[in-house]
This record gives C-alpha cells, sequence and structure tokens, in this order.
C-alpha cells in the first residue's frame, strides 16, 4: 500500500531528470565543458540544501545516530559522482544508446541485489518469482523504451571507429560491463541516502551531506580531466537564466530518493524513478522542450513505458 502512495513522488522525481539534463546540458554548451556545468550544479544544490537545512532542521544538524552509523553511508555523492562521471566516458566509447541502456539494465539489477540481501543496512525483501517476473518484465519494458530513441545503424555509432574484428567486439563488451557497474553505483547511491537519511533524521540533511561530497569529489575530478575551473561564456548576457537551476532539479532529486529508498526499498525506487526519467525523457524529445531538438517517438516505445509500469505494479506485489 506504501508503496502505491508513494509512486506519484518517484515517478515525479524521475521526470526532473530530463529537465535537470536539458538545463545542465544548455549550460555545458556555455561553459565549454559537461562536468565543469555539474560542478556548477552540484555548487548550486549544495547552496540550496544547506540553506533549507538550517531553516527547518531539525537540530542537531547531526545527531548521535549519524556520529555512531556506519562510515560508508556517507559515501554516497561519491557514487553519484562516479556514475555522472561514467556517461561522460561512456559515451565516446558505446554511442548515446548503450550509454543510457548499459547504466539503466545496471541499476536494476544491482537495486534487485540490495533488495534481495539487505545491503547496505536496507530491509530485506525475500525472493519471490512474482518480484522477479516484475523486474524482468520492468527491465524490458526501459530497453524498448529507449531502443527506440535512435536508428539501428546507430546503435554501435561510437564503436564502430574503435577498429574492426574481434578487438573492437571486445573492447565494446568490456565498456558495456563498465557502464553496468556505473549504473550500479547510481542504485548503490540511492541504498545509501537512504541510510544516511534515517541516520540523519532528515532527507534534506541527507541531501546536504551528499551534495558536500559529491562536490569535493566532482572539482577532483573537473581538475584531472579539465585543469581549469573556467565558466566560459557562462556568465555572459544572453544566457538563458533557467540555465543556472540544474542544482535545484538535482537537489529536488536526491531529497526525494532518500526519503523513498528508507521506506519503499531501493529497488521499487529505482524503478519508480526510471519509470519517470524514461517517460519524461520522451515527452522532452516528442516536443523538443528546453531546446532539446524534436525527435520523433516511436509507438514501440510507449509500449515500452506500459510495460515497464505494469512490471512495477508486480515487483510492488
Amino acid at each position: 500500500m506504501l508503496a502505491m502512495l508513494t509512486a506519484p513522488l518517484g515517478i515525479f522525481s524521475g521526470l526532473i531528470t530530463p529537465v535537470q539534463t536539458a538545463v545542465n546540458t544548455r549550460l555545458g554548451r556555455s561553459i565549454g565543458s559537461p562536468l565543469r556545468a555539474s560542478l556548477v550544479s552540484f555548487s548550486v544544490g549544495l547552496l540550496a540544501m544547506l540553506t533549507l537545512t538550517l531553516v527547518v532542521g531539525p537540530y542537531p544538524l547531526v545527531p548521535a545516530s549519524a556520529l555512531h552509523g556506519p562510515w560508508w553511508m556517507w559515501l554516497a555523492g561519491v557514487f553519484g559522482v562516479t556514475f555522472l562521471t561514467g556517461n561522460v566516458l561512456l559515451l565516446p566509447k558505446l554511442g548515446s544508446l548503450k550509454t543510457v541502456i548499459m547504466p539503466v539494465t545496471g541499476q536494476i539489477i544491482m537495486g534487485l541485489l540490495i533488495d534481495m540481501f539487505g545491503w547496505f543496512g536496507t530491509q530485506r525483501q525475500p525472493i519471490a518469482p512474482l518480484r522477479i517476473a516484475g523486474t524482468v518484465l520492468a527491465l524490458a519494458g526501459f530497453l524498448i523504451a529507449v531502443a527506440g530513441v535512435k536508428p539501428r545503424n546507430h546503435v554501435n555509432d561510437a564503436a564502430t571507429g574503435q577498429g574492426s574484428g574481434k578487438t573492437s567486439n571486445l573492447s565494446t563488451l568490456l565498456w558495456s560491463c563498465v557502464g553496468i557497474a556505473f549504473g550500479m553505483c547510481s542504485a548503490i547511491q540511492t541504498a545509501l541516502l537512504g541510510r544516511l537519511g534515517v541516520a540523519l533524521q532528515s532527507p534534506v540533511k541527507a541531501s546536504l551531506a551528499s551534495f558536500t561530497v559529491g562536490l569535493a569529489a566532482l572539482a577532483l575530478v573537473v581538475a584531472v580531466k579539465d585543469r581549469t575551473y573556467s565558466l566560459g561564456d557562462a556568465p555572459k548576457k544572453g544566457n538563458p537564466w533557467w540555465m543556472w537551476t540544474g542544482g535545484l532539479l538535482g537537489a529536488t532529486l536526491v531529497m526525494c530518493n532518500s526519503y523513498l529508498s528508507a521506506h519503499i526499498g531501493t529497488g521499487l525506487t529505482v524503478m519508480l524513478i526510471l519509470l519517470g526519467q524514461v517517460g519524461g525523457g520522451l515527452v522532452v524529445d516528442r516536443f523538443g522542450l528546453l531546446g532539446v531538438p524534436r525527435r520523433h517517438v516511436a509507438a514501440a516505445q510507449y509500449g515500452g513505458i506500459a510495460i515497464a509500469a505494469i512490471g512495477i505494479i508486480l515487483k510492488a506485489m
């Protein structure tokens, strides 16, 4: 029953993701780097969460339950940055389609494993055929919904230039496995956010902690990869004001993640967010929102969303 009541919140959280992606893409175009755009987004999110935490509390800001909690729960932000950086690394290696499909696969698999074995302090959920079937059905639906985004001849658009024969196939296979691993990092972040939210007695404070650690990790990544923190043309006049709001959207998503994971489990949280994310992405593509080029959305993609929704219902039963 709780899963059904919180389902709209999970879907809403997922809907934030394609909007945030479009916003950060616009910012990245002005800055000249997706990583530096994410760094700005993290900074804005951190300031928003700090302000909200100081206003709403509860106090003390770090209760004893958090001080005596497991050290690994503070690494939620690190796993989030790993997932973010992974997408940047995967795109030139796998192409846009597999860069979406592989992490989604990893998210769902890891979410299922976390629930089954009660990893990261989550409540263990018994293995049931209906839940397994729901997970498989949801994964199939998401893959159908995503696979229609680009034509088949573009599936290996990045891999085709990496050589030929066994070397190219092996490279693609290895990067595909890496993509699944990056997706698993996202599911782990969701579980850690739930654990952190319980320890800090607030999803808002959990978000603040995640953004603080994540910002430090991302700043290190930018220093190594970009070797500059320049904002490029972003501060100049003529740029839309909304391109600076990605951090606010991200903060909202992280808060919802923390709350949902603690109440309905990691696996179901991941699936609900993916439902909103993929469905929202199709809407953004279909209508060309926020400066995103309009793309045709096939009927099969809508069918994939419906299949995924049925799978999620089975998973929740």
